[in-house]
């Protein structure tokens, strides 16, 4: 029966997962890359797993979280991206440290919001509000024009722009010239 696999400075064997009763494993310094391998997750009886200070990226798999004895985590100075996962086991392994210095990973770990945690960005309200303003400027003008408009009806209709009798209306009345000399 294994109990301690120290592989750190080498390469992962292939026959890796069939280790059952393994309870620790570190595979640190090993210059690993592409993404950690989900048949780690086949470690049943892990407790103690170091993936740190290698080349590997993409998400942690989520076949993680089904890691029942898992206590202890190290993924730091790697090339992780995504959220941290959360839930059976990995709720246990929160501390910050173990997933420093991958910069991709986000998560209430390590107080850094996830791209679809974050609000809506500010320039889709300003294009809004843009559209807004226009509305509101051409009503404003509309309003503007019909006051106008109603005020020039009202003085009108009020008599103020009649135009008043020419001072020397004699001549366009002859008749009242005839009645004023008699």
């Amino acid at each position: 029966m294994y109990i301690l696999l120290d592989l750190s400075n080498n390469k992962i064997p292939t026959l890796l997962s069939a280790l059952k009763a393994l309870k620790l494993l570190n595979l640190s310094y090993n210059k690993l890359t592409r993404k950690i391998p989900t048949s780690l997750s086949d470690l049943q009886n892990i407790e103690g797993l170091d993936l740190s200070h290698n080349k590997l990226s993409g998400p942690i798999p989520t076949a993680f979280t089904n890691l029942q004895q898992l206590t202890t985590l190290d993924v730091s100075n790697n090339q992780l991206t995504g959220r941290i996962l959360i839930g059976g086991q990995m709720n246990t392994v929160a501390d910050a440290n173990i997933y420093t210095n991958n910069n991709g990973l986000c998560g209430f770990q390590i107080c850094v919001p996830c791209h679809e945690d974050l609000p809506l960005a500010p320039k889709q309200h300003r294009h809004d509000n843009k559209k807004e303003s226009w509305i509101s400027l051409k009503a404003v003008g509309i309003g503007y024009l019909v006051s106008f408009l109603l005020t020039i009806g009202i003085f009108f209709l009020a008599g103020y722009f009649n135009p008043s009798l020419p001072s020397n209306s004699r001549r366009h009345h002859p008749h009242q010239l005839f009645r004023q000399w008699i």
